[in-house]
This record gives C-alpha cells, structure tokens and sequence, in this order.
C-alpha cells in the first residue's frame, strides 16, 4: 500500500518554502552543526520533497520534546511546516488506498434501484392538505384600506 509510494516527489509550495526561508533567518545564532539547519537549506535549494523525507519530518517533529522557541523546531518549520507534512502524507496515502478504477467512476446511490413513484396524489392526506388564511387578510386588509382613505377625503 504505502511501498507504492517510496521513491515518489512532490514539489513543495512556494508558501512553504518562503516560511521556511523566514524561519531559517530568524534563527538567530544557528550553525550549520545546528539540527535542522542543513534540512532547512536543502528543502529551499531542492524545491522538492520524497515520501521517505515527509516521513522523516513527520517522525523529527512527533518524537520532538523541547519548546517552540527552540532553534532546530525553528529552523524545521515549526507549526506550518509540520502541518503542511502531515496534510501532504495523508493526502498521498489517501490517494493509493482507493483503487484506480474506483477513484472517479463510483457516484452516490450507484447501484442503489430506482424508486417508482406512482401514487404521488395519494401521499398527501387531504384533512392535512394545506389551507390559506390569506384571502380573508386581502379582503379585511382592502376594507380597511377604503375606511382610512373615506376619513383622509373628508378631514382634508
């Protein structure tokens, strides 16, 4: 399942790489013996990623125990990158465990059978049938309508 997706890129978003360019200048004091420096300029210089890399990444930040500030979470894209990885690898690993065939020709209710509807006159009950108050509004509505206007005429 997952073995057809070793070996297999994917390009990395310029967003993605614009953060991470971010996070590599705001580390402040890092060298290149720092963990996650000599990741950070690769994944900027390569511009593409393979599923064994977004592994890695995955596998660094769940197994990371220091703090946020720290320089190597930092330098390997903190929050965004990390969701950006793991949204990435659901997203491949969704994709093979659907068959080919099934990914677009299945629609809903497919194979469900079609519904005969023959008696749609007897579904509503006729004591529910729905009834309407609005002539007898239209009608007191007009009535009152030509009193106000008689009395309007005879104050002017």
């Amino acid at each position: 399942m997952n073995k057809d997706l070793y070996g297999q890129k994917v390009p990395i978003p310029e967003d993605v790489l614009k953060y991470l360019e971010q996070c590599h200048d705001s580390a402040k004091g890092a060298s290149e013996t720092t963990e996650g420096y000599k990741r950070n300029e690769d994944l900027r210089d390569k511009k593409e990623i393979t599923y064994q890399q977004l592994k890695r990444i995955k596998n660094w930040f769940d197994n990371f125990e220091g703090h946020e500030n720290d320089l190597p979470y930092i330098l390997n894209g903190g929050h965004y990158v990390k969701n950006w990885v793991n949204k990435t690898l659901n997203s491949m690993r969704e994709n093979v465990r659907l068959p080919k065939e099934v990914k677009s020709t299945v629609l809903p209710n497919q194979f469900i059978k079609k519904h005969e509807k023959n008696n749609l006159s007897n579904m509503n009950r006729p004591s529910k049938s729905h009834y309407s108050n609005v002539d007898n509004y239209n009608i007191q509505v007009t009535e009152n309508l030509k009193r106000i206007n008689d009395l309007i005429k005879k104050l002017i």
